[in-house]
Order: C-alpha cells, then sequence, then structure tokens
C-alpha cells in the first residue's frame, strides 16, 4: 500500500474519531454544568473541558474566561480550531476524497452527507440547551454510523488494518482525556470526595464514555474511583477501555505486517505498553495520582503514533481542510 493512502486512510480514521470524542467531551461539560454547587465553589467544568480537549492553545480567550458561552462554539464551530467537531468532519471528508477508490460508497457518502449537513448549520440553532444536547446525539450517531458502514462494507485488508490503527489510537487517547476531566473539576475540600457530588461527577464522566450502563453490570457497587477507573482503564470487556484500544492497536501493526526494523520496535513498543496495562493494578494508578498516570499515558500514546508514522512511510501529518494527497 502506498503510504500516502494509508496515511489518508489513518487520518480519516482519527478525524471520525474524534469528532465523536469531542461531543463526548462537550456533552461531560454540559452535563456537570447541570450538577448543584456546593457552597463556596467555583464553577470549573467549562475550563476543564479546554484543557481535557487539548485546546487551550487554540482556545481564545483566557482559560479564566471559559464558560457555557465560549466553549461549546469553540469546540464546535471555530475554524481556526483543527480539533473542532466542524473542522474533524471536514478533515475526515478531506482524506476520504483524497482516497476516494479505497472506500466503498457507502463510507464516503455518510462522510460526505455529515459534512454537508454540518456547514449549513449555525451556532445560533445549534448551541442552546436542547439544541446542543440534540446535537451532540447527532454527532455520535454519525461516527457510529460511519464506523458501522466500514464494518460491513471494507475489505479486511491493509486498509482496513490502518483506519482500526487510527480509531483505536484516536479512542485511547480520548477515553484517558475524559476521565482526566474529573481531575480538572475539583471539590473544593477532600471532605467532599465521595459524597454525593462526588459520585454525580464520577457519573457524568461514565455517561460520556458510553459506559454508565457497562458500569452497572459489571460491578453492581456503587459509582466510586476505583470502580471507574478500573472499567475505563484496565477492563478488556469495555470497547472504550485504554487497554482494549491498546490491544486494537497491536492487533492492527499485526495485521499491516511487522518486517523492517523500525516497524518491529513499533510494534514492540505497542506491546510493552500493553502488558504494563494488564499487569497494572487500581491501586497502583491511584497511588501514582491519576492526573499524572493519565498525562503519562496520553504523551505515550501520541509518541507511539508519530514513531507508527515514521515505521511505516508516512509523517503522520494531519492533512487539513483544503490541502491534498493527491
Amino acid at each position: 500500500m502506498l503510504s500516502r493512502t494509508a496515511n489518508g486512510l489513518f487520518w480519516m480514521s482519527r478525524y471520525v474519531e474524534r469528532m465523536e470524542n469531542v461531543a463526548r467531551l462537550l456533552d461531560a461539560g454540559h452535563r456537570m454544568e447541570n450538577l448543584p454547587q456546593l457552597q463556596g465553589a467555583k464553577s470549573t467544568e467549562w475550563r476543564s473541558i479546554v484543557i481535557a480537549s487539548g485546546c487551550r492553545t487554540t482556545f481564545p480567550q483566557p482559560l479564566e474566561q471559559a464558560s457555557r458561552n465560549t466553549v461549546p462554539h469553540h469546540l464546535v464551530f471555530d475554524d481556526a480550531n483543527p480539533s473542532s467537531i466542524r473542522q474533524c468532519a471536514r478533515a475526515a471528508r478531506e482524506n476520504a476524497r483524497a482516497m476516494r477508490t479505497a472506500l466503498t460508497s457507502e463510507v464516503w457518502d455518510t462522510l460526505n452527507q455529515s459534512w454537508a449537513d454540518l456547514r449549513h448549520r449555525r451556532p445560533e440553532d445549534t448551541l442552546g440547551g436542547r439544541e446542543l444536547t440534540e446535537f451532540l446525539d447527532w454527532v455520535k450517531s454519525r461516527g457510529a454510523l460511519v464506523r458501522g458502514h466500514i464494518d460491513a462494507t471494507i475489505l479486511r485488508d491493509e486498509g482496513y488494518a490502518f483506519i482500526e490503527l487510527g480509531k483505536w489510537i484516536e479512542r485511547a487517547d480520548a477515553t484517558a482525556r475524559i476521565l482526566d476531566v474529573k481531575y480538572h473539576v475539583l471539590l473544593p475540600k477532600s471532605s467532599d470526595v465521595g459524597g454525593g457530588l462526588d459520585y454525580l461527577q464520577w457519573l457524568q464522566v461514565l455517561r460520556a464514555a458510553n459506559s454508565a450502563t457497562a458500569y452497572r453490570h459489571l460491578y453492581r457497587r456503587t459509582i466510586d474511583p476505583e470502580g471507574v477507573v478500573d472499567l475505563l482503564v484496565l477492563n478488556a470487556r469495555s470497547p472504550r477501555s485504554l487497554v482494549t484500544g491498546v490491544q486494537g492497536i497491536c492487533a492492527a501493526l499485526v495485521a499491516i505486517g511487522v518486517h523492517t526494523g523500525a516497524q518491529r520496535a513499533t510494534h514492540a513498543r505497542a506491546v510493552a505498553l500493553r502488558e504494563d496495562l494488564r499487569s497494572t493494578g487500581v491501586d497502583a494508578i491511584i497511588m501514582a495520582g491519576l492526573h499524572e498516570w493519565l498525562t503519562g499515558f496520553i504523551s505515550e500514546i501520541n509518541a507511539l503514533a508519530t514513531e507508527l508514522g515514521a515505521a511505516y512511510g508516512f509523517d503522520g501529518h494531519e492533512v487539513t481542510p483544503g490541502e491534498s494527497l493527491q
């Protein structure tokens, strides 16, 4: 497979996943905004969403001004933000257009229609309370529809493996960021940990990761930090856990082929990360500091993405709207 084809499929997949995961982060912020506030506590949910999304440098105002009036617009419509939902949809469509012959008509039509629908949306008709909730649900459904067509119509060849590789890298990164939102929405004092507000905040994290029902089925106990960390980090039965994402990366690399020294080194790095997750316990993660542990994981998964781009002949450069791979 040509490296430009691999690059296009990889980033198409990442942008589709990112579009959906930005919607999940916004959903978490929207839900936490509606939680009761303790006396003397400052509202920090929107600031936490900016930080967790990795958009601190693109956010046009000082971080202290992050609010319901500024953050959703930046993460949905801002063309200056390459990770906004609008720009992700556009970039996914541009990558797909450049790789049109490697995709089925069902995948292309869904991406093309998603961008066509998004480009005509206006902030004033989208970012209201109920309108925002409905829009975020629509974004998540479009991501699921694209993945459904990929699973149902794409041949299981190298192209499919690069699509899977992009999906799992982006999903692992996003789940870590969603989980890290809880660190930034701090309770005012340690005595509140384990209380009603703490419970509600963890519940919103689970809902943002579409994992609240899974938690109830698997753990059958009140939501607590240990259970949430186990489900979203270490539980291989969860489709959004970090260990599931890294296992998916390893499987995709094997499907692509591990032949050169650089490829073997990249695969070994992914396997080492997988085995480290498998041998890590919840207590060890919490004792190390959840935020610090997640920050290290996010750095590692993105370093792995850069390394695999070099190992398989493309530089991992994100194809931005207006650029072409041809």
